[in-house]
């Protein structure tokens, strides 16, 4: 599969977990840093998807690995915590999906299989959610 196919199937996956939450959701226009403007109690919310289909081998755990950067005008940059607010990291080949607050997050998000198996989606979208409204109260 392609890498446009794997990251568009990610984001399919991304978006259902979203819909389940978020009052409405919006697709972002090619050149936004951020894949969906979600909205919850009039609220908005931008979620970039990084989406990851293999797995590898370190210190005798299998592992996933999602790189942060993406690539602008020729340099990989990281994503601010104004460009977007919550990351969506994708294995697709257990459908899981976690969500987590762009907070501290380096350039590599890595997580070993076994944790991946037991992610619940809507509590780490719930969570992540808090963390980012909590923030935002504390800018105000």
């Amino acid at each position: 599969m392609s890498q446009h196919k794997i990251g568009r199937a990610g984001e399919y996956l991304a978006a259902y977990h979203l819909s389940l939450y978020f009052d409405e959701i919006f697709e972002s226009s090619p050149s936004a840093r951020y894949d969906f403007l979600v909205m919850k109690d009039s609220e908005p919310y931008k979620v970039q998807v990084k989406t990851s289909e293999s797995s590898f081998e370190h210190r005798n755990k299998d592992m996933v690995r999602w790189d942060i950067k993406k690539k602008v005008n020729k340099t990989k940059k990281m994503y601010s915590e104004d460009e977007v607010d919550l990351f969506a990291f994708v294995y697709l080949p257990l459908n899981s999906c976690e969500f987590v607050a762009n907070r501290n997050i380096t350039a590599t998000w890595q997580k070993s299989l076994s944790y991946i198996e037991e992610i619940n989606p809507v509590k780490s979208l719930e969570k992540s959610v808090v963390i980012i409204n909590e923030l935002k109260e504390q800018t105000f």
